[in-house]
C-alpha cells in the first residue's frame, strides 16, 4: 500500500458476457494529482469510473482509496469522494439548494455546514443566483454544473468525473476548468476521464490513454507531448520566435549549441533548430536568445500536441478536439 495515492487500481477487469469493457488496467493517482483518463467513445472510460466510484463491481482486480480497499469497505473508502458519472438526473422539482440540503444530509453535514458549502460551491459552479429555480428548467450544462457543485459539497479529498463538461457551451466549459483548476490549490486529487484532449493539456499533469479497455499509455502530460514531437532519428523541431531581428552571429552561436543538429532561417524573426539535446541544451538555447537580447517571443515543438499523440497510439481512433 503506498500512502502517496490517491487511487491505485490494479488488474482492473470488468466483462459483460463474453465482451470485455475493461481489460486489466492498472492506473494510479497520487496525491495532489489531476490525472485525465483519455480515450475515444467506446474505450472503457465510464465503465473504469463507475468500478472506481463503486456504482459497479468489476470481474476482477483491486481498487484503493486513500489506502483503503473499495471493495471489502466499501463506505468508508468513499467517504471523502466526490464524483459525477455520466450524465446527472435529478428529480425536475427539485431546486439547487433544495439538491445540497438533501446531499448534506446524506454526507452526514450538520445544517449550519450544508448551508455554508451549499453557497461556497453553487457560487463556484456559477449557480448560486439559480438556487432556487426548479431543475427541471436547466439547460443540460445548467445540470451539469449543479452536478459538479453536488460532488464538491462535501469538499472531497478525490474527485472523479467523467466527462464534467459535457453539454457546456464554450462559456460554460472555460468556468468549470477554472473551477477545477482552482482546486489544485487545495491540494485536491481528481480523475477526469474526456475525450476531448483540450481539457487534458490545459488540466491535467499526467494522463491515461486507453483504447479497448487497455492502458495504451501513462504518464506526464508534458513529456508524452514532447515524444509525439520526436523523428524516427530521434530529433524535434524547434521554432524560435524573436521581437528583434535574429543576426548571423546569433545563427552561428545558436547552432553551435549541444544538441544542436541544424538551423534554418525562417525569416528575420524566426528560425527552425532540429535539436536532440537534453533539456538542459533546450533550456541553453534560451540563454543564447537572451544573450543576445532578442526578446523571445515563442518557443515551440513542431508537431508536438496531444493531438498527434493520441492519433499515433489510438492508430488514428478520433477524439473531440474543441
Amino acid at each position: 500500500m503506498d500512502g502517496q495515492l490517491a487511487i491505485d487500481v490494479a488488474g482492473l477487469t470488468k466483462t459483460y458476457g463474453t465482451f470485455t469493457a475493461v481489460d486489466n488496467l492498472d492506473l494510479k493517482v497520487k496525491k495532489g494529482e489531476f490525472m485525465g483518463l483519455l480515450g475515444p467513445n467506446g474505450a472503457g472510460k465510464s465503465t473504469t469510473l463507475k468500478s472506481v466510484s463503486g456504482l459497479i463491481r468489476p470481474t476482477s482486480g483491486q481498487i484503493l482509496i486513500n489506502g483503503i480497499d473499495s471493495q471489502k469497505n466499501h463506505r468508508k473508502a468513499l467517504a471523502r469522494v466526490g464524483c459525477v458519472i455520466e450524465t446527472p438526473e435529478f428529480y425536475r422539482g427539485y431546486t439547487p439548494a433544495e439538491l445540497m440540503e438533501y446531499a448534506g444530509r446524506i454526507y452526514g453535514l450538520n445544517k449550519t455546514e450544508t448551508a455554508i458549502r451549499a453557497r461556497d460551491v453553487l457560487e463556484e459552479v456559477k449557480m448560486w443566483e439559480w438556487r432556487n429555480k426548479p431543475i427541471g428548467e436547466f439547460s443540460k450544462g445548467m445540470r451539469q454544473r449543479v452536478a459538479l457543485a453536488q460532488a464538491l459539497l462535501p469538499n472531497p479529498e478525490v474527485i472523479i468525473l467523467d466527462e464534467p463538461t459535457s453539454g457546456l457551451d464554450p462559456r460554460g466549459m472555460i468556468e468549470i476548468r477554472q473551477t477545477l483548476n482552482s482546486l489544485k490549490k487545495r491540494d485536491r486529487s481528481l480523475l477526469i476521464s474526456t475525450h476531448i484532449l483540450k481539457e487534458v493539456s490545459e488540466m491535467c499533469g499526467t494522463v491515461t490513454m486507453i483504447n479497448h479497455g487497455k492502458v495504451v499509455t501513462t504518464g506526464d502530460v508534458a513529456s508524452l507531448i514532447h515524444q509525439s514531437a520526436m523523428t524516427d532519428a530521434g530529433s524535434v523541431e524547434i521554432e524560435l520566435r524573436t521581437l528583434k531581428d535574429m543576426t548571423p552571429a546569433f545563427i552561428t552561436d545558436l547552432g553551435g549549441c549541444a544538441g544542436v543538429k541544424n538551423t534554418e532561417k525562417m525569416g528575420s524573426r524566426e528560425v527552425k533548430v532540429v535539436f536532440s539535446g537534453t533539456d538542459e541544451d533546450q533550456a541553453s538555447l534560451v540563454d543564447v536568445v537572451y544573450r543576445y537580447d532578442l526578446r523571445l517571443l515563442g518557443m515551440t515543438e513542431k508537431g508536438a500536441d496531444i493531438e498527434k499523440l493520441y492519433m499515433n497510439l489510438t492508430k488514428g481512433e478520433k477524439a473531440s478536439v474543441q
